[in-house]
C-alpha cells in the first residue's frame, strides 16, 4: 500500500513538472508558430515541384518547437515579477515558484541550442541562423522593449513574421522573392493583430 502511494506521488510530481515545462514553453502559442512554418515548408515544396521529405518536415516541426519554446521561456524569465501581478499570468510556474529561475534558464538554454542545431543540420545553416535570430529578437530585444517604447510592436513584428520565411528557406536553402513576400505579408499583419488585441483589452 505504501509503495503504491509513493509510486503515485512520484508520478504526480513528474506529471506536474512536465506540465510546468509545457507552460514555460507556451505550447499553444508554439503550436501556432510551428504550424505556420511547417505549412510554408509544404507550400514551398509544392511550388517548386519537389518532394516532401519526412525528415525535413519533422526537422521544421521539432526544431521550431524547441526554439519557440526557448523564446517563450526566456520571455517568462524576464517577466516573472510582472507575471505575478497580472491575473492572466500569475499562475505560471515561475511566479508560483514551481520552477526556479535557474532551472528555467537551463531548460531554455537546452531547448534553444537543440533547436538551432536541428534546424542547421537536418535542414540547412541559413534556417538555423534564422531560428537563432528569431529567438534573440523576441527574447532579448522585443521583450524588454515592451515596457519602454511603443516601437516594441515594430520590433516584435520581425520575429513574428519569421516562421513563414523559415519554413520556405528550410526547403530552398536561400531567400527567394516568394519567401520575402510571405515574410512581408506576415510582418504587416502583426500590426492590426496586435492593435486589435490591445483595443479589446483596453
Amino acid at each position: 500500500m505504501t509503495d503504491n502511494l509513493q509510486t503515485a506521488t512520484v508520478k504526480s510530481k513528474s506529471n506536474s513538472k512536465t506540465s510546468d515545462y509545457f507552460s514555460l514553453m507556451k505550447m499553444r502559442l508554439a503550436s501556432l508558430v510551428v504550424f505556420s512554418a511547417a505549412m510554408t515548408y509544404v507550400i514551398a515544396v509544392i511550388a517548386n515541384d519537389g518532394t516532401i521529405l519526412v525528415a525535413e518536415l519533422m526537422g521544421v516541426i521539432i526544431g521550431g518547437f524547441l526554439i519557440t519554446g526557448a523564446s517563450n521561456g526566456l520571455n517568462q524569465i524576464s517577466e516573472k515579477d510582472l507575471d505575478a501581478l497580472m491575473k492572466r499570468t500569475q499562475q505560471r510556474p515561475l511566479p508560483q515558484n514551481r520552477l526556479s529561475v535557474k532551472e528555467a534558464w537551463w531548460v531554455t538554454l537546452i531547448l534553444g541550442v537543440a533547436g538551432v542545431v536541428i534546424l542547421s543540420l537536418v535542414l540547412n545553416p541559413l534556417t538555423g541562423a534564422l531560428g537563432l535570430v528569431s529567438l534573440i529578437l523576441y527574447a532579448w530585444v522585443y521583450t524588454p522593449m515592451k515596457q519602454k517604447s511603443p516601437w516594441s510592436v515594430f520590433i516584435g513584428a520581425f520575429p513574428g513574421a519569421l516562421p513563414p520565411l523559415i519554413g520556405w528557406v528550410a526547403y530552398t536553402g536561400t531567400f527567394t522573392p516568394q519567401a520575402l513576400a510571405l515574410f512581408s505579408v506576415q510582418f504587416i499583419w502583426q500590426f492590426p493583430h496586435f492593435w486589435a488585441i490591445a483595443w479589446r483589452l483596453d
